[in-house]
């Protein structure tokens, strides 16, 4: 077995992890201590990234619905056709905005991530795309501008000089400080 150090992907707080590697195999995930910001605490999304990949209940392989209405498994060439040719039919029938999209968090912290999406929503042209933002930033950045004039002058507290705080759109005891990377910011 190895150790390995990295940030964590799974979403924007830039949690350090120290990686426990057996083969190629992440066998467990735990804070980095010596990271700088997150100074070892994690929440349990980073404390779990070890398990993601060997998950039993992570899909692996496409899954279609049958004649009898049950989900089975399918080629991806296959889950790619159907898909190819039901979309045409669904948008022609009820327009663009009869799709929507849901992108995840690390889409942002890959390169693939950063270049399809955009090919894709150009595609369908939908106005229903879903994102980690839109599904738990977006109270941060609506408070932001109802408080401050702008969605994106997100404060960062200064949690040690601070004697009371009142958060409206987040939720750092869940997220370890997501949009403000604090180590052990229940603690504090």
């Amino acid at each position: 077995s190895r150790t390995a150090l990295r940030i964590c992907p799974l979403c924007e707080a830039t949690c350090g992890l120290t990686l426990t590697i057996e083969g190629t195999t992440v066998t467990g995930a735990r804070g980095d201590r010596d990271d700088i910001f997150s100074r070892g605490f994690i929440c349990p999304k980073g404390a779990s990234f070890g398990g993601l990949d060997g998950d039993p209940d992570r899909l692996r392989v496409p899954l279609v619905r049958g004649e009898d209405g049950e989900l089975r498994e399918a080629t991806w060439a296959e889950a790619f056709d159907r898909i190819a040719d039901r979309i045409p039919a669904l948008t022609g029938a009820h327009g663009p905005q009869a799709v929507g999209v849901v992108l995840g968090n690390p889409n942002v912290h890959t390169m693939a991530g950063s270049l399809y999406p955009p090919l894709l929503l150009a595609a369908l042209r939908t106005r229903n795309v879903f994102t980690a933002s839109t599904l738990d930033q977006m109270p941060k950045h609506v408070s932001s501008g109802l408080l401050f004039g702008d969605a994106h002058a997100i404060p960062v507290p200064d949690l040690d000089r601070t004697d009371h705080l009142l958060l409206i759109g987040a939720n750092p005891l869940e997220s370890n400080g997501s949009l403000c990377t604090a180590p052990d910011f229940p603690g504090r």
